[in-house]
């Protein structure tokens, strides 16, 4: 099956984006979250590399990994994730702005949303968006695309 990127609008077969161990383990976990958390730590990602470069599928899995063993609240981590990718777009339109290297401004940003109440750690249904606040749902429609795709590809 052939696909075509929505950034680049390269064409390329979806065998070839799931052959890379790491890219179907990454894919794996943020399919695994909540759309809350995942659509926040996929941006999140994008902090950590150079305009001019791209994330190798190793590091994005290992920051990902890094970032969700900060905290166990998917809600809470996925409300500090959307307030820092916020936060950091905001330092990349003023320039200057450096990649990230370590996760310290995230800690810094979840322990403010650790001391607000429960009420408020509800993250934007679209980031960025300014839709309602929505809360987190268990079901993931993304994770069962996946995993019809990974079962395709095993069958030999």
């Amino acid at each position: 099956m052939r696909v075509r990127c929505p950034c680049c609008h390269a064409e390329y077969s979806i065998e070839q984006a799931v052959e890379d161990e790491a890219a179907r383990e990454l894919m794996g976990l943020l399919s695994d979250l909540p759309r809350e958390t995942s659509r926040p730590l996929a941006s999140y990602l994008g902090l950590w590399r150079a305009k001019s470069r791209a994330l190798a599928w190793e590091r994005a899995l290992r920051i990902a990994r890094e970032a969700l063993e900060l905290h166990g609240d998917t809600a809470a981590l996925g409300a500090a994730l959307s307030e820092t990718v916020e936060a950091m777009r905001q330092k990349q339109d003023a320039g200057g702005w450096r990649p990230l290297q370590n996760h310290n401004y995230l800690k810094r940003v979840l322990e403010s949303v650790e001391a607000r109440p429960q009420a408020q750690r509800l993250t934007p249904a679209e980031p960025g968006a300014g839709q309602a606040m929505a809360p987190v749902s268990g079901a993931s429609k993304t994770r069962q695309a996946v995993e019809r795709l990974m079962s395709r590809g095993h069958r030999g």
